[in-house]
């Protein structure tokens, strides 16, 4: 018998073979997918707090800037040294009155300055109990803090500088401030923690 008879078989399936996986890398399957969107009022918005836009410390002011569909803040404020405590400066809303929320925050931006000793959020309830803190001088996301519906929790925030080498006439810390940034964020569930989210 030839034995390259005997050879050909397995030198044709081996072809096929080969053939096959050329052509399969260069197919593609298209599925059809349809998505939807009804957007949404927002339910958690921020308001203004009873000192937003208040004096500050040398004439300076509490500035509290907030977006036109009260879904961004901006913050700014003068401290000195010691412990500067501002009260109620902004507040976050659910306006949805059949259905609680989990809030948390994000701070993707930590606050750095020289002889600055913390620099924290304080959320407190309607009743003045503190729900929770956060620490700007640290990136992380918090825990999930539920708001109840129709709720508003009040946002106060404590900075805390030491003098170091510094004098009375002299700004605390570098003398140009820090500037911390952080995002809220909400959901109905509490269970999984929230995602990065890609923009």
């Amino acid at each position: 018998m030839d034995v390259n008879a005997k050879k050909a078989p397995i030198f044709l399936l081996l072809a096929i073979s080969l053939a096959s996986t050329a052509v399969f890398a260069s197919v593609f399957v298209y599925y059809p997918v349809s998505i939807a969107a009804t957007p949404q009022a927002p339910p958690i918005i921020f308001s203004a707090g009873s000192n937003s836009n208040a004096n500050d410390l040398r004439g300076q002011q509490i500035t509290v800037s907030i977006s036109q569909a009260n879904t961004s803040l901006s913050i700014t404020v003068h401290p000195t040294y010691q412990i500067t405590y501002y009260k109620n400066i902004t507040v976050i809303n659910n306006t949805d009155t059949s259905n609680s929320y989990y809030i948390a925050f994000r701070v993707n931006s930590a606050a750095s300055d020289t002889n600055l000793q913390s620099a924290n959020l304080i959320i407190k309830d309607s009743s003045g109990n503190q729900i929770a803190i956060i620490n700007l001088m640290s990136t992380g996301t918090s825990n999930w803090y539920q708001i109840p519906a129709g709720a508003h929790y009040s946002v106060d925030l404590s900075i805390t500088y030491s003098a170091g080498s510094n004098t009375y006439n002299q700004a605390p810390g570098s003398g140009s401030g820090f500037a911390a940034s952080l995002q809220l964020i909400y959901s109905p569930q509490s269970t999984e923690s929230a995602p990065k989210p890609e923009v």
